[in-house]
């Protein structure tokens, strides 16, 4: 990255060479003192000059990058709230379909392949919000977070879905040691885990790159 106060830094050597030069050259027309000290006020009034232009650059510099800073900061607060959004979903997900997804107290919804009302719904939501936030402030990547958090979703219903199938409507299945034996099911697992890392490894990207 290129050094924002490069240019200032220049302007300032320019002008300590035009000082120097403005010196030596008015002690070498001391004979005609008049126009030497006319020059020297020019020369003044040229470094005056500027310097005042190398001021209002640092001060309009400064004030972008303090800008720039600021807008990383809430970026990185963003995308750290994505991140823990996106664990609580990791969280729920493993307690709703290999924890409590069998225990007694399940909704009409949930006896029926839906997510209506659980708290995995609850917790996909929350991290759809938090995605479009995230979009929001990085405005270049459009909705690519809220897509990530859609196709989550999606999965995640598909998979309810298959496990009614299983658990009611299909008499093939096979269950050994309690797991369910089902290649479309196995599918959906595999999905799941494949976008669940890439979600994940694409927030460390962005956390790189605004850190």
């Amino acid at each position: 990255m290129k050094n924002p106060y490069a240019p200032g830094f220049w302007c300032a050597i320019a002008a300590l060479v035009l000082l120097s030069a403005t010196y030596f050259y008015g002690i070498m027309l001391a004979h005609q003192i008049d126009k030497a000290l006319v020059f020297l006020d020019s020369a003044a009034a040229l470094i005056a000059v500027m310097s005042i232009v190398v001021v209002a650059w640092a001060s309009v510099q400064g004030t972008r990058i303090k800008r720039r800073h600021l807008e990383q900061g809430k970026t990185l607060v963003l995308i750290w709230d994505t991140k823990v959004a996106l664990r609580r979903v990791e969280t729920v997900f493993d307690r709703y379909f290999w924890g409590s997804y069998w225990q007694p107290g399940r909704t009409f919804q949930e006896v029926m392949g839906e997510l209506t009302g659980t708290p995995l719904e609850k917790s996909l939501e929350a991290l759809k919000t938090q995605c479009l936030a995230l979009d929001k402030q990085v405005t270049e990547e459009g909705w690519h977070w809220l897509n990530n958090a859609r196709e989550l979703s999606d999965v995640a219903n598909a998979m309810a879905r298959e496990r009614y199938q299983l658990d009611f409507c299909d008499p093939r299945a096979e269950v050994t040691g309690g797991a369910v034996i089902n290649r479309d099911f196995e599918v959906l697992v595999y999905t799941w885990t494949a976008r669940l890392k890439s979600f994940d490894h694409q927030l460390d990207e962005i956390e790189m790159q605004y850190s």
